[in-house]
């Protein structure tokens, strides 16, 4: 019989986990995705602003709806000049900005540009 919390070869989900992150490796990998899921975030809500599908999203950067799909499947970072294309096709600009991690709204030390 299995005991509780552990997995059936034998290793519970958080030490599995706390083994991974102390792998450098995985630690990287894992810190890309971060990036990759934020940008797809960001471009899902903007496509669902503009209240329109993939496709037709595609369709007025002048690409396939894979295209989008993939940029919005958290996978890989598109570059810049994607992420333009996209937001320029949506009405808007891209805007780019910077801050320090321990900034709070307060004392929020920021750099922002239009692209």
């Amino acid at each position: 019989m299995q005991k509780p919390g552990l997995s059936p070869i034998g290793t519970t989900v958080a030490d599995a986990r706390r083994r991974a992150l102390a792998d450098e490796e995985y630690r990287t990998h894992l810190a890309r995705l971060s990036v990759a899921e934020a940008v797809a975030r960001v471009l899902i809500l903007f496509r669902m602003q503009l209240n329109m599908t993939q496709e037709q999203l595609a369709q007025l950067m002048n690409t396939s709806a894979s295209t989008i799909s993939r940029l919005e499947g958290g996978r890989h970072v598109p570059s810049l000049a994607t992420l333009a294309r996209a937001i320029e096709a949506g009405g808007m600009r891209l805007v780019l900005g910077f801050e320090r991690p321990e900034s709070t709204v307060e004392t929020a030390e920021r750099i922002v540009v239009s692209v």
